[in-house]
């Protein structure tokens, strides 16, 4: 029996507890017949990869061997008892053979099964575990999360990509085997660039000006998406904590915490009204200033934010239609000058982008040298353009974006990230070589187009 005494602000309904003693019982019903994770999870509905982890920190065994551990018990009390054959346990058990039963047994009793009778009566027996907890303090409010999800933050400077970074992170709790580059380009976030047409705006980069990409995504690597707009905040609420409670993140664009493109939701507190999760501006405190949760995820209070729900898998596409999909939301990423409302996109933002920092008047340096750092996001992702057409047998696409990725690259050296050229801003002659490489890239991914016809 494990006893959990759970002290907290808030909480007298620990989801994640009830779920796993439910898996628990799950396991203890159906001993004798055909068991796997997946159908473990699916009984105490959480998705599988989560669950296992939880399961894990909970019981201290991983699922297969509580199953493993249970199994021999019960087979060493049926042969204790005399009740069965040998053959007759290891396949009663589910074991594929007598000899695979026969090793296992032994390993763990340091006797063969068929010299096993109540002379060993006294053998270490592994318990069915239930799990009792207690709560003390706070009010009646329910907090429950997913552990271990991959981190999303700065720390590589070469992959900043807030929502590509959350999609990682969600999809790769939920059993996938994703990495940034590739979710990059696929996304068709290694093509995109956007610019306010009212002014400057530190959020150009983010996938709200672009929004195709979303469901596109999501599509690309086999998942269904619902998504949910700024709206009733109880709705919301109530979607991300049934979200939670069935182990599957959430992914928030353009809020929760201040700033961000995007946010994975990780787990909530206070029956959801504080949400936790991952983002990169939860290090910055002028960003966000509430105490991290002791789970190491951000705690965000009076949230409100678009949501992309993960509802499930759908039918994966073949990797030469993944590839035909990508090419047309790349060609609208490129052509469409106006995907969002107050937004110019593709080759219509790179040439805005070199307007503004020749045209605008500012007084602070400071104010256009973060725009333009955050805007740099944007072509930062241009190179993972070439491995994703190298790996769909388009040389001619990929040689074409490793040309502008060194012009990308040359925009990182001609304004450093670091804001220790702003004195660059205090003459606009000074800005006119970023500017023209700007324009060389809209150049260059104005070819693309010609290049994307080609078959």
């Amino acid at each position: 029996m494990i006893y959990i005494i759970y002290k907290s602000e808030g909480g007298d309904n620990l989801n994640w507890v009830y779920k796993i003693q439910k898996a628990i019982d799950h396991i203890e019903n159906h001993l004798t017949e055909k068991l796997s994770v997946d159908d473990v999870a699916k009984a105490a509905i959480y998705s599988p990869t989560p669950f296992q982890y939880l399961f894990g920190a909970v019981t201290g065994y991983s699922v297969g061997e509580y199953i493993r551990f249970r199994r021999l018990s019960c087979a060493a009390d049926d042969l204790a008892d005399s009740k069965l054959s040998v053959t007759d346990t290891a396949f009663k058990y589910q074991y594929e053979t007598v000899e695979a039963f026969s090793k296992a047994f032994k390993r763990a009793y340091d006797v063969s099964p068929s010299k096993f009778t109540k002379t060993n009566s006294n053998y270490h027996k592994f318990a069915p575990i239930n799990i009792c907890f207690s709560l003390t303090g706070g009010f009646s409010m329910a907090k429950n999360f997913i552990p271990n999800l991959l981190k999303v933050d700065w720390s590589d400077n070469q992959r900043q990509n807030e929502f590509v970074n959350s999609v990682v992170s969600a999809l790769n709790a939920l059993g996938e085997k994703l990495d940034y580059d590739y979710v990059c380009a696929v996304s068709g976030g290694a093509f995109r660039a956007s610019f306010s047409m009212s002014g400057w705006n530190h959020g150009n980069y983010h996938v709200s000006n672009t929004p195709i990409v979303i469901d596109h995504t999501f599509k690309m690597l086999g998942y269904n998406i619902r998504q949910y707009s700024r709206g009733d905040y109880e709705v919301a609420k109530k979607l991300i904590v049934d979200s939670i409670d069935k182990g599957v993140p959430a992914i928030t664009f353009d809020g929760v915490i201040n700033c961000s493109d995007a946010c994975v939701i990780s787990g909530y507190d206070n029956d959801g009204d504080v949400l936790l999760g991952y983002n990169p501006f939860m290090y910055i405190s002028d960003d966000h200033n509430e105490p991290h949760d002791d789970t190491g995820y951000f705690r965000k209070s009076n949230w409100r934010g678009g949501i992309i729900m993960i509802e499930g898998k759908c039918e994966k596409l073949s990797k030469e239609e993944i590839f035909a999909e990508t090419i047309k939301i790349i060609r609208r990423l490129i052509a469409d000058e106006n995907i969002a409302p107050g937004q110019y996109n593709g080759l219509a933002a790179h040439r805005a982008f070199a307007n503004a920092l020749l045209t605008y008047e500012w007084e602070d340096n400071f104010e256009p040298y973060l725009n333009l750092m955050c805007n740099y996001k944007q072509y930062l992702d241009r190179q993972y353009a070439a491995k994703f057409f190298y790996d769909n047998g388009r040389a001619d696409l990929a040689k074409h974006y490793e040309k502008i990725t060194d012009l990308c690259r040359k925009l990182g050296e001609q304004i450093p990230q670091d804001f220790s050229a702003g004195d660059l801003f205090g003459d606009k002659e000074n800005l006119k070589p970023y500017c023209e490489t700007l324009l060389q890239i809209a150049g260059m991914e104005n070819e693309t187009l010609g290049l994307l016809d080609k078959r």
